[in-house]
């Protein structure tokens, strides 16, 4: 859940959003890929990647967020980097 508040907080940061709404728009992303019944304590790096290049991207593009191609890229950065946090984190 941590990788989700740590994401948020960068997306937000980027397209001017407060931190709860970057959180939340990536929760509905991973709501839209995986379902809703999908545990968010059971994704996985491989899960969170696929959240992004799909179904976070065409919220952004639902949002006419006009750089969302370098946002998303920024966010694997992100999430690559951090990815042993995620498997120590058990998320």
């Amino acid at each position: 859940m941590e990788i989700i508040k740590y994401l948020g907080s960068k997306l937000s940061e980027s397209i001017e959003l407060s931190l709860p709404a970057g959180r939340g728009l990536i929760k509905l992303a991973i709501k839209d890929e995986l379902g809703p019944f999908h545990p968010i304590d059971k994704l996985n790096y491989e899960k969170l990647v696929e959240v992004i290049q799909n179904s976070l991207r065409k919220r952004l593009l639902d949002l006419n967020i006009h750089n969302f191609e370098e946002l998303l890229e920024n966010l694997l950065d992100e999430l690559n980097s951090n990815q042993s946090l995620i498997t120590i984190a058990g998320v």
